[in-house]
């Protein structure tokens, strides 16, 4: 009766040891967006998020930045962008996105546009956009290869013809839009 009992005993004790150790292996990690994510045994991870494309912002706005060789910016935690000065304007840029990753610079400066698009502004939007390499802009704008629509609201959409409709890059163009004693300019793209 006593070996039973130690038989048992040690059989139980066992049991909970192992039992101890698979919840162990079981580790939480988080991620930026403190998404949890549990890394299962087989080495698996399963996110909460159902996301298409990497959502980390900050990660990868850094990278490109990185890549563009510019150092000096202030990353915006709420708003998820990163602002920095070039050549004398206030640009906001970010990269990213779940279920579209998004490629979008904002340009706030102080010419104005009329409504012949001055060269100035033009050449602006064209270093930038050749900088931050968009390159279904880069070049169409100094070439005038873009169609202008005018809105009533101050603003102005310049669109462009896609030259790779398969590779799923949507252009969604350049709003140029006057507000508060500045020109701000929005070039985008998303992958669809």
């Amino acid at each position: 009766m006593k070996k039973t009992f130690c038989y048992t005993l040690i059989l139980i004790i066992a049991l909970s040891c192992s039992e101890k150790k698979t919840k162990t292996e079981n580790i939480i990690v988080k991620n930026s967006k403190s998404d949890t994510v549990l890394k299962t045994d087989n080495g698996k991870s399963e996110n909460d998020s159902d996301c298409v494309f990497d959502d980390n912002y900050k990660k990868i706005t850094e990278e490109w930045l990185n890549e563009l060789e510019i150092k000096k910016y202030v990353w915006d935690p709420k708003t998820n962008k990163a602002t920095l000065i070039y050549n004398g304007d206030t640009l906001t840029v970010y990269k990213g996105g779940c279920d579209h990753f998004i490629s979008s610079v904002e340009i706030k400066t102080d010419i104005y546009p009329n409504k012949e698009l001055d060269s100035a502004l033009i050449g602006k939007i064209n270093d930038i956009a050749c900088k931050f390499k968009f390159d279904n802009y880069c070049k169409k704008l100094i070439e005038g290869r873009f169609k202008k629509n005018d809105n009533a609201n101050s603003s102005l959409f310049l669109e462009f013809e896609d030259d790779d409709p398969e590779d799923n890059l949507v252009s969604e163009g350049i709003q140029i839009l006057e507000k508060e004693k500045s020109t701000f300019i929005t070039i985008s793209e998303y992958y669809n």
